[in-house]
């Protein structure tokens, strides 16, 4: 479990929880990592470990992503195109931030980042995911 150094600006809660163990366990290790994130852009801490959380943060991102859409195409969920649509357009904007920190444009992580990144995952589990966990349980 990655240690936070502020108060944590992605904080789980129990409305998060979709049932699904290994998707509830990745969703918490992603605003771990979010969290981690934060402080280090707080407390303004070097460029190589920024650029190692950015590298946690989308291999884990690509990890979960990758087990969600698993899931979905095994029972053939029928949304699953627009789910995996919002799965794109994330990684398509870690993806870009990663260019441009790894050409030492620090400026693009900010605190304003990480904000966009915990708003985003609240409403994409709240929406998106228990709607995907429903339609698995109903099966």
């Amino acid at each position: 479990m990655l240690s936070t150094l502020t108060k944590p600006i992605a904080c789980w809660q129990q409305e998060y929880n979709t049932g699904n163990s290994q998707v509830d366990g990745q969703h918490q290790q992603l605003f771990e990592i979010v969290n981690a994130l934060h402080d280090a852009v707080v407390a303004r801490q070097n460029i190589y470990t920024i650029q190692e959380l950015l590298e946690a943060l989308a291999n884990h991102t690509i990890e979960h992503f990758q087990t969600e859409e698993a899931l979905m195409m095994a029972v053939n969920y029928p949304d699953y195109d627009r789910h995996k649509h919002t799965h794109d357009y994330l990684l398509s904007k870690v993806d870009r931030l990663l260019l441009k920190f790894r050409d030492r444009n620090t400026e693009a992580v900010t605190t304003e980042l990480t904000q966009f990144l915990t708003e985003w995952l609240a409403h994409h589990i709240k929406g998106e995911d228990q709607k995907m966990i429903q339609f698995f349980q109903n099966q």
